[in-house]
C-alpha cells in the first residue's frame, strides 16, 4: 500500500467515525442545528471547558 493510499484509508475512517459521532449527537439532541451538533462534537472531544472557549460559550 502506497503511502497516499495510507492517508485515504485513514482519511475514509475518521470521515465514518465523524458522521458516526455527529448521528449519535442529532439522536441526543433532535432540536439541535447544526451548530449546536458541532458544539456538542466538539465538548465530547475535547471537553466542556475547552469547547465553550473556542465556541464563546462562556
Amino acid at each position: 500500500m502506497t503511502p497516499a493510499e495510507r492517508v485515504a484509508v485513514g482519511v475514509a475512517l475518521w470521515e465514518a467515525g465523524d458522521a458516526t459521532e455527529r448521528a449519535a449527537m442529532r439522536r441526543m439532541y433532535p432540536e439541535a442545528d447544526e451548530a449546536e451538533i458541532t458544539f456538542q462534537v466538539a465538548v465530547r472531544r475535547f471537553g466542556a471547558e475547552l469547547a465553550r472557549k473556542v465556541y464563546g460559550r462562556e
